[in-house]
């Protein structure tokens, strides 16, 4: 039996499911893992600079939200990619599922380039309207203009990552993803401290990590012995597809974005406590995120194997794999949440250990009690989401994000601002209520999903 046909018996025909996705999850779990060791060896590094170390933390930080912004439109061709071409994958029509990947391609080249240049011209005036200043807006400002060098090849290994995935293949992205980590790991403390580049070495380190590896990806999208690749007769623009494509991409890319924009919305706040604030926010979101990574994972795996499993007209194994999916999923996180909160002190100290910063690893301790208390709920909400990306249902992936930020935490953490003395802490509060109002929301939502496929199955187009 070839690789692809393990793969494809482990997904549409192995009775233990939660063999399956816990299988298929564990290097996406190792991939996340590394890149957020990765962003924490970039928090380590710029909190070194001499007298710096909280703005320099700060200066990173701010950048998310409108890094989160390349991001979310790299993830909706990811989400749009895995869901239909799986679709195509489970019912065997591989030349349909070779024309979708090879558009795919071509738009994240397209839209790669155009980000490229606006984001380099727009990065100061973007700093400037969150409120930084001086240090802060200098070396943010340069820290995103020089990633902007990334975003095409960025955009493109989130295509590649996609058009693996869909035929079972989490294996090959992570050995890329990993090896660009690792090269970023090694170049950022000579870029940071050694060379004294301060917060544009780490910008430098991951440009370079994340365009090294993209030979070896463009070979494996030609050449590759297994799993869908692309054809140089299929790039030409098929408007048909790319139509398919892109409203399929567009929601889950407008729930980013619009998140993106939220959590820009939400730094404003944010800074307007003060450096300790930020410094604080940004550690305890990058500990917790360690722990959710087994959740992303498995959600993203959810995502190809409900595909496949409508694709190979089969709902009722499609909607096993979403229940298993979310009880895996919460069990893992109650487990993730009790170990987070007895260590949060600790890790933040790792970050916050200087005498002159605690007061933000006082604020960082409590805001994690918070972020570990409503892991269980996280988890609930991204089992809704590989759900809904797997039938290729993204306008709900896109409402139930829209909800949660726009018409929950966001007004909320005002509302506790304007007419509460809570202080930051309302953030807080605003967080863990609108994941637990989403969890519920979400239920509903599934309520309405049928695992019917979304591309058509025309025997035909063999």
């Amino acid at each position: 039996m070839s690789k692809d046909e393990r793969r494809r018996y482990l997904i549409l025909k192995d009775n233990n499911i939660y063999k399956g996705l816990l299988f298929l999850a564990l290097p996406l779990m190792l991939n996340n893992l590394a890149r957020t060791l990765h962003d924490l060896v970039d928090t380590y590094y710029v909190s070194r600079i001499p007298s710096y170390g909280k703005e320099s933390i700060a200066a990173i930080q701010i950048t998310f939200p409108i890094t989160f912004v390349y991001i979310s439109i790299g993830f909706g061709l990811s989400i749009a990619g895995t869901a239909l071409i799986s679709q195509f994958r489970g019912a065997n029509l591989y030349k349909e599922a070779k024309k979708y990947a090879s558009q795919l391609i071509l738009i994240a080249t397209v839209i790669g380039v155009i980000l490229n240049v606006l984001s380099y011209f727009l990065s100061p005036l973007l700093m400037k309207m969150v409120g930084a200043e001086g240090y802060i807006l200098e070396n943010s400002s340069a820290y995103l203009q020089i990633r902007s060098f990334e975003l095409t090849f960025l955009l493109i290994f989130f295509a590649f990552s996609a058009i693996r995935q869909s035929s079972g293949d989490t294996i090959t992205p992570v050995i890329l993803g990993l090896s660009a980590i690792v090269i970023n790991v090694i170049l950022t403390p000579i870029f940071v401290i050694n060379m004294n580049l301060g917060v544009i070495g780490a910008a430098y380190a991951t440009v370079i990590g994340n365009i090294a590896i993209m030979p070896f990806g463009f070979y494996l999208l030609f050449r590759s012995k297994h799993g869908i690749t692309i054809s140089l007769k299929y790039l030409k623009p098929k408007f048909d597809i790319i139509k398919k494509l892109t409203t399929t991409a567009l929601p889950a890319s407008m729930g980013q974005a619009l998140t993106a924009v939220g959590f820009y919305v939400l730094n404003i706040v944010i800074f307007s406590y003060g450096t300790e604030t930020v410094a604080a926010f940004s550690t305890g979101n990058r500990i917790s995120s360690i722990f959710l990574h087994p959740v992303m994972a498995i959600g993203g795996v959810m995502a190809a194997y409900i595909g496949q499993n409508i694709g190979n007209l089969n709902p009722e194994r499609a909607k096993e794999a979403y229940q298993k999916g979310l009880i895996a999923s919460v069990v893992i996180m109650i487990v993730g949440s009790l170990i987070g909160i007895m260590i949060r002190g600790w890790a933040a100290g790792l970050f916050l250990g200087a005498p002159e910063d605690v007061a933000a690893l006082d604020l960082a301790t409590t805001y994690m009690l918070f972020l570990f208390s409503g892991l269980p709920l996280m988890a609930i909400y991204q089992a809704h989401v590989g759900a809904f990306n797997g039938n290729g249902k993204t306008m709900y992936t896109f409402w139930l994000g829209t909800i949660r930020l726009w018409m929950i935490r966001i007004p909320f953490i005002y509302a506790f601002k304007l007419f509460t003395d809570l202080g930051s802490s309302g953030i807080w509060y605003a967080m863990l209520i609108s994941n637990l109002l989403i969890a519920f929301i979400g239920f509903g939502m599934m309520r309405r999903i049928q695992f019917k496929p979304k591309v058509n199955l025309d025997p035909q187009l063999v």
